[in-house]
């Protein structure tokens, strides 16, 4: 029996290397929206370790992006001017957003010719890959029509 069984998912958060990069990229390729964004987190002595386990300097910012029911946020942090990414490039199988596909075929067709995108070889029955956007994020693509 659960504990808490009122409680649901709100959004799910991520932190990538390139903000910008990343908002463009669920934007253009996947039809997210923009919810909202924040600039500035950043706190005074070492509340930012505290709070986000982040180095005292660091600053943050991010973004909140939706796609149907779906909620994402992306967060960016910074110290000294170079970007903090704790994941270093996400790793198999590791953080990632999973994004269902009406036609995988194309949509892997149309992210090859984007420059410095990266896939993995595809799970042996063709039900999903892995790949790599071109500012380091891991993405797995799952063809809708084997997980409905």
């Amino acid at each position: 029996m659960a504990v808490f069984p009122s409680a649901k998912l709100d959004h799910c958060s991520f932190v990538v290397p390139d903000l910008d990069a990343a908002v463009q990229f669920f934007q253009t390729y996947f039809g997210f929206h923009l919810l909202s964004t924040q600039a500035g987190l950043e706190f005074q002595g070492d509340q930012t370790t505290r709070v986000f386990a982040m180095p005292p300097s660091a600053t943050g910012r991010s973004a909140r992006l939706q796609a149907g029911t779906s909620v994402i946020e992306l967060k960016e942090w910074k110290a000294g001017g170079e970007a903090i990414n704790p994941l270093r490039e996400s790793s198999v199988p590791g953080c990632h957003i999973a994004l269902l596909v009406p036609d995988m075929d194309a949509v892997i067709a149309e992210l090859r010719n984007i420059p410095r995108m990266r896939f993995l070889e595809p799970a042996p029955d063709g039900s999903f890959v892995y790949c790599f956007t071109p500012y380091g994020f891991q993405l797995q693509l799952l063809r809708a029509a084997s997980f409905s």
